[in-house]
């Protein structure tokens, strides 16, 4: 079987973590200075052994390299430099950590291989403490993590696993560069205090005067070619724009109220971003969502097929006959585009909302509704309304704060419930169970007083159903609110728009089975095939008290 071919962002995925997986080695080689040089040195020995391996090397080396390249070539296939805020920091960051590195690399490794100057604590940290270079040493740190660890939240924001581990993720991210840090400097305070140890390290890491221009000379050359690549990059970037103009290989862009003309090889998003055009892009142009989409309204002839990303894309939101991404759509001559996503006038997102990208998560939802409460806001005074309002609203937020529940799509007569699956699916179902049981009590509870106090029955509904669900914030300023679209939120309402009016409760089936129940325990259940959606049976109950018996094995 022939293996798919990797793409640019695999190649750079793999190597860029490759490349943190040495610093983040590097950072823990650092913070075992806490405890003493010892320990420090006899983790860069295991650290030493796997980098000055011959695989090892050339796996950090064709990483640096490749991720090197891949970077110039992402710089230079940009038609523009207009991207959001955080992809300027990163790749801002990328370009300036081979200028730390190099000096670095030249007195370690360099010193290793030609000069036969061990890369040992004691010598490394007494040189640079000895020379005042530790303020150095330490800004190191920071460029090259900070840069992985923007790479990897860009990489993996939108995937469930990274949202359900990101606050551990970002406490490493945090502490590692500063454990790093301290046990660095304690290193150099308990040499500074070995009076005899400090004797031998002044003895033993002069360099004759020949050694030191050597490092000196190919410090500068490296210096040298790497600034000169970055310049070849820019100006290759210029060259072709000049040439580009003086052919005039431009392509006109027509948009509903204004006609662009660009450079052909621009992506439509590149065009609206350097004419300063409106256009939304959730995910910062990566194709990995669909609010940049366009509808090519003339020169289709002109647009190339959909690469492999795109189209999945596509095929997933159901994209019809001339919709495309225009983050990926480069025509090739002119075109005429409708874009099909756009802001409010009142809306305070930023055109490239990368950052308030919403979460893929499969979660447990419950749809609660207070059903009759138009028609019993008529029969009481509007004081009472309201009243009774707010104390259904509360009586729901206060039992999901209780079960760990989170607020979706808040409103007077309803709200959703939505329960994060985790990495205990099973367990987690209970108690998205337990959960809706509680509910259940609380608005059984509620209807009592209410039919005690104001004579009136309010009707209250509770539908359940467990899938995929994208899960992000809506709103203005302080008035935020969480939103969730996907599968699990169509199947939901067409849950309630088929079978509203059947019962009480519904539970899809779906959610009985992934908390743990048997085909078999669902035979005593009157299971109904909800019409019009394959694949999707539910069970129409008065009530969820004793359905735990179902679990009972």
């Amino acid at each position: 079987m022939k293996l798919p071919r990797p793409s640019a962002r695999d190649l750079r995925l793999s190597s860029g973590l490759v490349l943190l997986f040495y610093v983040a080695l590097h950072l823990v080689n650092h913070s075992l200075g806490l405890v003493s040089v010892a320990v420090a040195e006899l983790g860069l020995t295991l650290a030493l052994r796997i980098w000055h391996s011959v695989p090892g090397t050339l796996m950090l080396y064709g990483a640096a390299g490749t991720h090197l390249a891949l970077a110039f070539h992402s710089i230079y296939a940009r038609r523009t430099l207009r991207m959001a805020p955080l992809d300027l920091l990163r790749i801002g960051l990328g370009l300036g950590i081979p200028t730390l590195l190099i000096g670095h690399a030249i007195g370690t490794r360099l010193a290793w291989e030609a000069l036969q100057q061990s890369p040992q604590y004691t010598r490394v940290v007494w040189s640079l403490w000895s020379a005042g270079g530790q303020g150095l040493q330490l800004a190191l740190l920071v460029p090259g993590w900070l840069h992985g660890c923007l790479g990897i939240h860009l990489a993996f924001r939108q995937r469930p696993l990274y949202h359900r581990w990101h606050w551990i993720l970002f406490a490493m991210a945090l502490l590692l560069p500063v454990l790093g840090g301290l046990g660095f400097l304690a290193m150099g305070k308990e040499l500074a205090a070995d009076l005899s140890r400090r004797a031998r390290l002044d003895a033993g890491i002069t360099l004759n005067h020949e050694s030191a221009a050597l490092l000196l000379r190919v410090r500068e050359a490296l210096l040298a070619a790497y600034g000169a690549a970055i310049a070849a990059v820019f100006a290759a970037r210029g060259i072709r724009r000049g040439v580009e103009r003086h052919l005039g290989a431009l392509i006109t862009i027509e948009y509903p109220h204004r006609t662009v003309h660009v450079p052909r090889g621009w992506s439509v998003l590149e065009a609206s971003r350097s004419h300063h055009i409106e256009h939304v892009s959730m995910c910062g142009g990566r194709a990995r969502c669909s609010t940049c989409r366009v509808f090519v309204a003339r020169g289709d002839a002109h647009c190339s097929a959909p690469d492999p990303e795109e189209q999945a894309t596509l095929t997933r939101i159901g994209a019809g006959v001339g919709v495309r991404l225009a983050c990926r759509l480069r025509p090739s001559g002119n075109i005429a585009i409708v874009p099909l996503l756009r802001l409010g006038r009142h809306s305070s997102m930023p055109v490239d909302a990368s950052a308030t990208v919403g979460i893929d998560r499969e979660v447990v939802l419950i749809h609660i509704e207070w059903r009759n409460r138009d028609a019993l806001a008529g029969q009481v005074l509007p004081q009472d309304a309201v009243l009774l309002t707010r104390l259904f609203i509360e009586a729901v937020s206060a039992t999901l704060s209780a079960v760990g529940g989170t607020e979706c799509d808040q409103g007077s007569s309803s709200t959703v419930a939505i329960f994060d699956l985790g990495d205990s699916p099973d367990m987690s179902s209970r108690n998205a169970l337990a959960g809706a049981k509680s509910l259940d009590l609380a608005l059984s509870e509620l209807a009592g007083c209410w039919q005690d106090s104001f004579g009136i029955a309010p009707d209250f509904a509770l539908r359940m159903h467990v899938g995929h669900a994208v899960v992000g914030e809506t709103g203005i300023g302080r008035a935020h609110r969480l939103t969730a679209a996907g599968p699990v939120v169509e199947a939901l309402g067409r849950l309630l728009e088929v079978a509203g009016q059947q019962a009480r409760v519904l539970v899809s089936t779906d959610v009985l089975l992934q908390a743990g129940a048997r085909p078999e325990d669902l035979r005593a259940l009157a299971v109904r095939d909800l019409a019009g959606v394959p694949r999707l049976s539910f069970v129409a109950l008065p009530c969820l008290a004793g359905l735990e018996a179902v679990f009972d094995h």
